[in-house]
């Protein structure tokens, strides 16, 4: 080792961005002229300097240097103790460097940025923003966020309300800003309001920020329901005036049509049973003219009893009948719905009378649903569904046959649904003619003489 190197002062204090120093002594005890290098070694070595950086020195002879150390005001230099050592090597002897080492304290400060993002929010219930803080200090530091509006008339959510902002870094604050009163229609406002950045002794960071407040229904809904109702009125309108009575005419024509086809239908087999009618009437002439063509003496006959609706026992024919004797009535029924049985309305002709009937009408104006029998005493002559018909005629060319024994019998059983009553009705047209007298047998030719 051939210096001796001493420090002035060891521990030393500066303030980031300014600059502190210090004084080293070099003293040559090798025996030859040397050439010394001086330099500054540790965490201060980039921001240190010596002042003059080489010397030569004759044997025994001594020198000093100034070192000056200049931290940046940045957050590149923590705040705190560090130690620094300035190293002595000479020319003559490289290997034996001498390092003198001391402390240097550099001072925290703090130097706080503040930004919003973005500045102004256009919202119907909450706007939303971003606070930035930047610290370009060298030491950890709280701030406190502190939203105001100069109207209150709005409402601050600030997450997180008090960061910690480390050295060198930026922090960010979610913002939501919310109107304390809503409005339906109208133009948009415009809602001031400001964001301090707050830390204890010093002056307070503040942000302008701006919401500007929709209404909740947007500016053309008003139009949308104009247009919406004159659509609606529009279809109301073509609906009555065009394609109602269009759909109305159509179901006519498609009626009338379907009436035209029945009524022809019905016509022709009318006409059918008329022609089969009358020659059925000729065939019996012709037989009945065969049988009583051929006796000299004819005897009278029994008169002949229709084919349809005959009875047991005798009974009074159509030949007898007069325009006195014609009848009708009508027979009404009220069947319960509860009751899975015929509910019957009987109509009696009275004692020696015999009634024939020609014309048979079913009515049924409720439309009631069920089953409906028209019955001669216990016997089944028609049976239909009411569900079937409204109103249904009947029309005999050989009439029924209907006395006191064998009565005319409506018989109804309801299937309406809930508690609704059938009241179907039958109406009947006839003859109500009297039973012929019975005859006695004849006394033969011989008892006679």
């Amino acid at each position: 080792m051939s210096a001796a190197v001493g420090l002035a002062e060891t521990e030393l204090t500066v303030a980031p961005g300014d600059e502190v120093g210090c004084t080293v002594r070099v003293r040559n005890t090798a025996s030859v002229v040397d050439h010394f290098t001086l330099d500054v070694v540790g965490d201060a070595g980039s921001w240190a300097q010596v002042e003059p950086p080489t010397m030569n020195l004759l044997p025994g002879a001594e020198e000093e240097a100034r070192v000056t150390f200049r931290p940046p005001r940045s957050a590149t230099v923590p705040a705190g103790d560090l130690d620094f050592g300035v190293r002595v090597r000479g020319r003559e002897d490289p290997d034996g460097s001498v390092v003198e080492e001391g402390r240097v304290t550099v001072l925290p400060f703090v130097e706080l940025a503040a930004e919003l993002v973005p500045r102004t929010s256009r919202a119907r219930r909450t706007g939303a923003h971003q606070l930035v803080v930047d610290n370009t200090g060298n030491s950890e530091t709280t701030v406190e966020v502190l939203p105001t509006d100069p109207d209150l008339l709005l409402g601050f959510r600030a997450r997180p309300a008090a960061p910690v902002l480390r050295p060198g870094t930026a922090t960010f604050v979610k913002l939501r800003v919310r109107p304390k009163k809503r409005f339906l229609l109208g133009p948009d406002r415009s809602l001031p309001f400001q964001v301090a950045v707050t830390r204890p002794e010093t002056e307070p960071i503040t942000c302008d920020g701006l919401l500007v407040q929709r209404a909740v229904l947007p500016a053309w809904s008003p139009r949308v329901a104009l247009v919406a109702v004159a659509v609606v009125v529009a279809v109301v309108a073509l609906w009555f005036a065009v394609l109602k009575p269009t759909v109305q005419s159509t179901a006519k024509e498609a009626a009338q049509v379907r009436t035209q086809q029945l009524n022809q239908e019905l016509s022709e087999e009318v006409a059918e049973v008329r022609t089969q009618a009358s020659e059925a009437a000729q065939t019996a002439e012709k037989a009945e003219q065969a049988v009583t063509g051929g006796s000299a003496s004819p005897k009278p006959s029994a008169p002949p009893s229709p084919t349809a609706g005959t009875g047991n026992g005798p009974g009074g024919t159509l030949e007898n009948a007069d325009p006195d004797t014609a009848a009708d009535f009508r027979v009404a029924t009220n069947a319960s719905p509860t009751s899975n049985e015929f509910a019957l309305s009987t109509y009696r002709p009275a004692a020696r009378k015999v009634l024939w009937v020609t014309d048979v009408v079913l009515q049924n104006p409720h439309g009631d649903a069920g089953v409906l029998q028209v019955r001669r005493g216990d016997t089944v002559l028609l049976e239909t569904g009411l569900n079937n018909f409204r109103d249904l005629d009947y029309h005999f060319v050989q009439p029924l046959k209907f006395s006191a024994d064998q009565p005319v019998t409506v018989a109804v059983r309801c299937t309406n649904p809930g508690n609704t009553p059938c009241t179907p009705a039958a109406y009947f047209a006839g003859q109500l003619v009297p039973v012929a007298p019975a005859t006695s047998a004849s006394a033969s030719p011989g008892a006679a003489r």
